[in-house]
């Protein structure tokens, strides 16, 4: 009994696996969360960036149809 869970301690396959998942969802988790708050700094600077060309931009007149 004792060499077959010796032969199983050493065994670390299931151990790197199980690392390299936890490494993959930490970075996936990091890169969700930076891509969240990326994108609202973006939709934030694009909405300034509309609002100040809606106001600087004067309105054209509108086209009478024949």
């Amino acid at each position: 009994m004792f060499p077959l869970v010796k032969r199983f301690y050493r065994h670390e396959g299931g151990a790197t696996a199980t690392e390299y998942a936890m490494l993959v969802v930490f970075i996936a988790l990091a890169v969700a969360v930076g891509a969240q708050a990326l994108g609202g700094g973006i939709s934030n600077l694009l909405s300034g960036v509309a609002n100040t060309l809606n106001v600087s931009l004067p309105t054209l007149p509108t086209v009478p149809s024949p």
